[in-house]
């Protein structure tokens, strides 16, 4: 807990859907534990902005700007579609706040540049929510590669896969302005580049159409890339959102790295805890990504790589705004650079699926 001599920080949500909800959730639990106010929400539509307003006890918005410019905010983050980051994120800098937004940081690296220059120009912390990096066995990984238990890192497969329903129904107003590999393989683009500590310097890519498009959407189903790192480790991350509606997880996605001294892997779909039922049948369970728990004050408190992210920035922020030092928090967490990066890959994995060709990455 924190003295309640000190600020707390004042926070606003920009983002009503499944993910704008954790960023909700994680500010409340912020706020209970004596580091922030969760002051208000900006959504799309009046009936979610009403909704959040009156579930949360807070304000709510359909115009973010108006948001910005009346609530007198220290931190905002943003939850909205990906196109939408760029826009939403320079005007909150613009306000002088500080922000986190979901990854990608921007579908442009130009976009993203933009960003963190104003971020360092008005002298705020600007975090993206790479949330994979705070999920326990991603953690274990990396300090088992980086401490060199496996000798040295030759080769590696990342894989993630979200059901249809993720284009069809959650992204039905957006999927043709994305793609899986902007949509999730971006994750493990800066896993990769995290857990084996090196930059990537050229990539092939493959993409495959035809499920969605039999459902009325022009978007990829699937991408296969080959990462080769600057060190020599060569990666393939394969990517899609087309799998059955009835897979049992909502994610499929694993890890495989094989290195001169042995090697290390994990299935993070299947943790070990399974439902079986007769109305939805055969489920994986993942409470590593999002657990409520009762606390003996009446709340539920809520923990997990979904909402540990946003968490850990409200407390990082709290610490600037009441005069930390700035420096004690940079590198602490996925910064407006390293989403520029990634940006930077899946960029060149778009000029790959367009023209067929290796692309070289100068970093």
């Amino acid at each position: 807990m924190v003295s309640n001599d000190n600020k707390k920080v004042r926070v606003g949500v920009v983002g009503g859907g499944v993910w704008g909800e954790h960023h909700l959730a994680a500010s409340r639990q912020m706020e209970r534990e004596g580091f922030a106010e969760l002051v208000c929400v900006a959504a799309y539509s009046q009936k979610t902005a009403s909704k959040k307003s009156q579930e949360y006890g807070i304000q709510g918005y359909t115009d973010y700007q108006e948001m910005l410019e009346k609530e007198n905010l220290d931190l905002v983050t943003v939850a909205t579609p990906d196109h939408l980051h760029r826009e939403v994120t320079l005007y909150a800098l613009e306000q002088n706040c500080h922000v986190l937004v979901e990854k990608p940081l921007d579908l442009s690296s130009s976009g993203c540049q933009d960003m963190i220059d104003l971020a360092h120009q008005n002298n705020r912390l600007l975090m993206v929510d790479f949330h994979k990096r705070y999920d326990p066995y991603m953690m274990e990984i990396r300090s088992r590669v980086l401490s060199g238990d496996i000798g040295t890192p030759y080769y590696g497969y990342f894989y993630m896969e979200d059901k249809i329903t993720v284009p069809l129904e959650n992204l039905s107003k957006w999927a043709e302005e994305s793609s899986p590999f902007w949509f999730i393989g971006v994750h493990k683009v800066d896993l990769l580049r995290w857990i084996i500590g090196q930059e990537i310097v050229q990539v092939f890519a493959q993409g495959y159409k035809g499920k969605l498009e039999e459902n009325g959407v022009n978007a990829l189903d699937a991408v296969s890339a080959n990462l080769l790192l600057e060190g020599g480790f060569s990666c393939t991350i394969d990517v899609s959102w087309v799998i059955p509606e009835k897979f049992e997880s909502l994610v499929n996605q694993g890890i495989r790295i094989v290195g001169s001294n042995g090697l290390i892997e994990v299935d993070t779909q299947d943790r070990g805890l399974k439902l079986c039922t007769v109305d939805d049948g055969l489920q994986s369970i993942n409470k590593f990504a999002y657990h409520s728990q009762a606390t003996p004050q009446g709340y539920q408190a809520v923990s997990g790589y979904y909402v540990d992210p946003i968490k850990d920035f409200i407390r990082k922020t709290h610490y600037v705004v009441n005069g930390g030092d700035e420096k004690q928090v940079i590198g602490s967490f996925p910064s407006g650079s390293d989403g520029m990066i990634v940006t930077r890959v899946a960029e060149a994995v778009d000029e790959s699926l367009s023209t067929g060709k290796i692309i070289k990455l100068k970093h």
